[in-house]
């Protein structure tokens, strides 16, 4: 289909302009498909001498090498980027040790850690400047019904628009996904993520290094400038009390608990915390929507893998509507949407499920597990060419 045919369609329409939305509204838009996207909720403006926000995530090389391609990377300032050379994991009750280093598979880095509120904001200014695509944020409110014939929406002060394809890119409660009927399963595991971004000293500098304990694991992140965002995940009324403390009190409490690798917390920037759930939907499409993002499949953050398998949801969606745009065929052709769904539910669920199986497996207090954690922990970080395979899957998905 020429360019000019397909920005005469209704264009689509997707829901939710966060991460995942941006870059699936600018990878169609550059393959000359029409978008409307509907944010409610655009982030504030990150100034560059503003510290770093609490939301962080971890870019692999893959979803790096995507932006690329979307020429966002070159939007990203480079001083709110840190990249991350190794990884050290470790069973404080086994004993047992894992360490991943870059230079095992040839790389300089694994990937690198910044702000989702700085990468949403560089996707929704590049949509400034993609032909057909179209951006409203914050937009209007949103009415969503659905029949047999497909999804409705209702904008405020406009009336009734109904697009080629609804995309629900609208989060974890997402709207649209319950208005097309679509049912998902949950899981919670009943911790939060106590969220905290510090200055260390010494420097956190390239490693990220991650420690279970009984009670949930531990973790460190570095960030640009030297600082870092520590994750602790504990139970509820733990995560109260923690969030609730003077920053000095809880820099002495975080450095009691946490292993000598910390350092020393000279300052405490800012503290939060969030519910750690999951979530999968049963399905990624119904007449005339489809899912990505956290609308079809949410899960545990501990090895930072969900904005990577987000934004792979947006690589493959965007790869098959413009093949299906390419032979004349509807954007929601449901052969199309089918496709898109069988190559990316079962990567998702075996992610959801790996996480799952590590969280329960390394809190588990039983005697004989903890020794068979150890074990596991020594026996892969000695096997050198399984490492290596699990390294690679890590940083590209493949």
């Amino acid at each position: 289909m020429s360019r000019r045919a397909a920005m005469d369609m209704e264009p689509i329409v997707i829901v939710g302009g966060g991460m995942v939305g941006a870059a699936l509204a600018r990878d169609l838009g550059q393959r000359g498909l029409a978008v409307r996207v509907l944010e409610a909720q655009p982030p504030a403006p990150v100034a560059a001498g503003e510290p770093p926000r609490l939301r962080v995530s971890a870019l692999n090389r893959r979803s790096l090498d995507y932006l690329e391609s979307l020429g966002v990377r070159d939007r990203l300032d480079p001083r709110r980027l840190a990249s991350f050379d190794r990884v050290e994991t470790w069973d404080a009750a086994g004993g047992g040790r894992l360490v991943f280093d870059a230079g095992e598979i040839g790389l300089d880095a694994f990937g690198c850690f910044l702000e989702n509120d700085h990468l949403q904001a560089a996707l929704l200014a590049s949509l400034e400047d993609t032909p057909g695509v179209t951006v409203e944020a914050p937009a209007p409110e949103l009415t969503l019904t659905a029949d047999e014939n497909g999804p409705r929406l209702s904008i405020a002060g406009r009336g009734a628009v109904q697009p080629t394809l609804l995309v629900a890119a609208d989060g974890a409660r997402s709207r649209v996904r319950e208005a097309a009927g679509i049912g998902v399963s949950r899981g919670d595991y009943r911790q939060h993520a106590v969220v905290a971004t510090v200055r260390l000293d010494p420097p956190a500098g390239t490693v990220t290094w991650q420690r279970f304990t009984p009670e949930g694991p531990q973790a460190l992140l570095p960030l640009a400038g030297g600082l870092a965002s520590l994750v602790w995940y504990v139970d509820p009324p733990h995560a109260r009390e923690l969030t609730g403390r003077q920053p000095e009190s809880l820099a002495r409490t975080v450095e009691a608990a946490f292993p000598p690798a910390l350092g020393r917390i000279t300052e405490v920037l800012a503290t939060g915390s969030f519910p750690i759930t999951r979530l999968h939907a049963n399905r990624y499409w119904a007449a005339g929507t489809v899912l990505v993002g956290d609308s079809a499949h949410v899960i545990h953050p501990l090895a930072g893998q969900g904005a990577n398998l987000g934004l792979r949801d947006a690589e493959a969606l965007a790869r098959r509507l413009a093949e299906a745009a390419a032979r004349g065929l509807p954007p929601d052709h449901p052969p199309t949407l089918l496709a898109y769904e069988r190559e990316r539910r079962r990567d998702n669920l075996l992610m959801q499920q790996t996480m799952s199986a590590l969280h329960y497996g390394f809190t588990s207090g039983l005697g004989p597990l903890r020794r068979l954690r150890g074990l596991g922990l020594r026996a892969a970080n000695a096997a050198g060419p399984l490492k290596r395979r699990v390294l690679a899957y890590a940083v590209s998905g493949r």
